[in-house]
């Protein structure tokens, strides 16, 4: 039942809804205040009060109304100090909600705002916060770069509270992804970077995910020093800001529900009840309705640790409503703990009906689950197990024969089937492994032509620095325009070495997937004539270049950077060639594929196909991209009209 229990918690950590307030004055409250400000005069004391307001009411839903009162004011007071003060709490209502977007559009604000304001924790603090929303969504390597890159922001700034922002993050994103000893190390070294100018929801947010690691590995000592710790900081600040009250309300919960699962494992429930108890008086209309449901489940977890199935019944019953409503994807483990529960009781009738309960509610929760999805759970919560021991119960005495023939010809069957099976598999092993071997052959010799091609191209350049860098060093008889040639060769052959090298790893990371290609829209005749344009500069009076074609605008789907890498080496020819070049290209839309075709008619590279390494090797990595995006990439040196290279790529792919 635990371990049911820290499941469902775990879930709804995952997916938190926030609710609107229930408080049917909310709105009333929140005019109220507005007015007040309206009333006062444009100076430094209604930005003051817009402030002490959304500095107060850092809750839904009055958090995101008075951060956004307060910015505004201060664009129109010009105020940069409290623009960039509106600009972070607007951030940390998009942090509270998980949206990686919304929260990088008020970080690119804040990132803008540091330098004039003179300190970065704001924009640091905030930047770090985007990882967190990424490791919510499971983007976890992302998740871990952005923290890693807002950490070393906070080192270069000398920014305390950025350092441990990033450290509570990068321990998150770590810790979503089960590197449960790096994450823990990450946030002790956050623990132990506080400073008396650390923030104090920094410094409850990092004691109670130590806490929190702690308690999920059995270390309950441990766990209870921070938890302590976690709980005396959150009564010093409400001490000092009893207004502030409200704000601290989520962690208070936090806190106390550690404190319940601490006693439980120690087996004292009758202090657990009474945190328990604690808890529950804690929570008002502002509160994070995930909390109330953490909440309820941990008072599931008490009945089951002290054996109270029936109150455990009674209150999973009075939470499924709100789960319906809410929680969909917690649904149906919240039911089957109380079919679990009912077993336990021996209610075995109970729990059949409460699964087939779930099996006929499930099918009307907006397809929240396929119909394979449903045959897993099926599966996972042993339905047929249970109807299966029931009906073992009933008929033992006159069905144990039969039962054993079934089960002895079922057997028979599976054995016949296996052999069957088994025999397919050992004819295909033995295809696939002759297939192979043949591949395996073939792979050697082109490896083999590779690596003796590859090794003769960067030899030959190679040989050529090394030899005229002897010269250059040795002989202490040649003209300065001997020594001025030598160079010039030696610079010349080294470029084309590290041209070379660069497309084979270029090509390698393409064809072993290390290279992404990211799909945007743009639009494809422009960014032509872009290209077109810096390849006439860059020829300087060696190429022209004409774009012949029907479509005025079109956007397509593809890889921006990597499609003007391409209309790039097909345009602009090499450093050390000096012949002119008279370069068409052609552009047809074929709307009934959906295909955009392109002909680059005297194009260098076409023509420098079989001259060199280096430009087949650009071949290669313009096809894979070509490809990517569901198009073919043909070259053809001779043609009636020229060199030519064409190829096509989908409009939307």
């Amino acid at each position: 039942m635990k371990h049911i229990v820290i499941i469902l918690l775990c879930l709804l950590g995952m997916y938190p809804y926030v609710l609107n307030a229930k408080d049917t004055n909310a709105k009333q409250y929140q005019d109220s205040i507005l007015k007040i400000a309206q009333a006062m005069p444009n100076t430094i004391v209604k930005l003051t009060y817009l402030r002490d307001m959304a500095y107060r009411h850092q809750y839904a839903p009055y958090n995101k109304t008075f951060s956004a009162a307060l910015y505004e004011e201060a664009r129109t007071q010009k105020n940069i100090t409290y623009k960039n003060l509106g600009a972070y709490y607007l951030a940390s209502c998009y942090d509270k909600l998980h949206d990686p977007d919304s929260l990088t559009y008020w970080v690119d604000k804040l990132k803008a705002y540091a330098p004039e304001v003179g300190t970065y924790d704001y924009y640091l603090e905030q930047k770090a916060a985007i990882s967190r929303a990424l490791a919510s969504k499971r983007q976890i390597e992302k998740a871990v770069y952005v923290a890693k890159e807002a950490l070393e922001e906070s080192l270069k700034y000398n920014s305390n509270n950025g350092e441990i922002a990033s450290y509570n993050s990068l321990g998150c994103a770590y810790g979503v992804s089960s590197r449960v000893d790096e994450s823990l190390k990450i946030f002790l070294k956050a623990y132990q970077r506080f400073t008396p100018q650390t923030k104090t929801n920094l410094r409850v947010d990092i004691l109670s995910r130590i806490s929190q690691v702690y308690g999920n590995s059995g270390r309950d000592s441990l766990r209870a020093i921070y938890l302590r710790q976690m709980d005396e900081v959150l009564q010093e600040v409400i001490r000092r800001e009893p207004e502030t009250r409200k704000n601290w309300s989520n962690f208070e919960i936090d806190c106390q529900i550690k404190y319940v699962l601490l006693y439980m494992n120690k087996g004292t429930f009758h202090i657990a009840q009474e945190h328990l108890n604690k808890v529950k008086s804690l929570l008002e209309d502002h509160v994070d309705p995930v909390f109330w449901l953490n909440v309820q489940l941990v008072q599931l977890q008490h009945y089951a640790r002290t054996k109270e199935y029936d109150k455990s019944i009674a209150l999973v019953d009075e939470v499924t409503p709100i789960v319906l409503n809410h929680y969909v994807s917690t649904f149906a483990t919240l039911i089957n703990y109380k079919a679990s529960t009912q077993i336990n009781k021996g209610n075995i009738d109970g729990a059949i009906e409460t699964k087939r309960y779930l099996i006929r509610t499930q099918d009307s929760l907006d397809n929240a689950f396929s119909a394979n999805q449903l045959q897993q759970m099926k599966e996972i919560y042993h339905i047929n197990d249970l109807l299966l021991e029931k009906q073992k119960i009933k008929d033992t005495n006159y069905k144990q024969g039969f039962l054993f023939l079934i089960t002895l010809m079922v057997l028979v069957l599976i054995f016949y089937l296996y052999t069957r099976y088994l025999s397919r598999k050992i004819v295909t092993a033995e295809k696939v492994t002759a297939d192979a071997a043949m591949q395996a052959e073939a792979d050697n010799v082109t490896k083999d032509r590779l690596q003796s091609e590859i090794s003769h191209d960067i030899r030959t350049p190679l040989n050529v620095v090394v030899g005229f860098a002897e010269l250059l060093t040795e002989s202490k008889e040649l003209t300065a325009e001997a020594k001025a040639e030598y160079g010039k060769m030696i610079q010349e052959n080294a470029e084309n070495l590290l041209k070379y090298v660069n497309s084979i790893l270029e090509l390698s990371r393409l064809e072993s997937g290390k290279t992404q290609y990211v799909q945007e829209e743009c639009e494809v005749i422009a960014l032509c004539r872009k290209e077109m344009s810096i390849a006439e500069q860059a020829g300087n009076g060696h190429i022209n270049i004409r774009l012949k074609t029907d479509i005025e605008s079109l956007m397509i789907s593809t890889d921006k950077n990597w499609f003007s890498s391409l209309l790039s080496s097909l345009l602009v020819p090499s450093e050390n060639d000096g012949d002119t070049y008279n370069i068409v290209i052609r552009i047809k839309h074929d709307e009934e594929k959906n295909m955009l075709f392109f002909r680059v008619i005297g194009t260098p590279l076409a023509k420098m196909r079989f001259e060199n390494k280096t430009a087949l090797i650009r071949h290669e990595i313009n096809a894979h991209f070509i490809h990517a995006f569901g198009g073919i990439y043909k070259v053809q040196a001779d043609t009636s009209e020229g060199p030519l290279v064409s190829f096509s790529i989908q409009v939307n792919s």
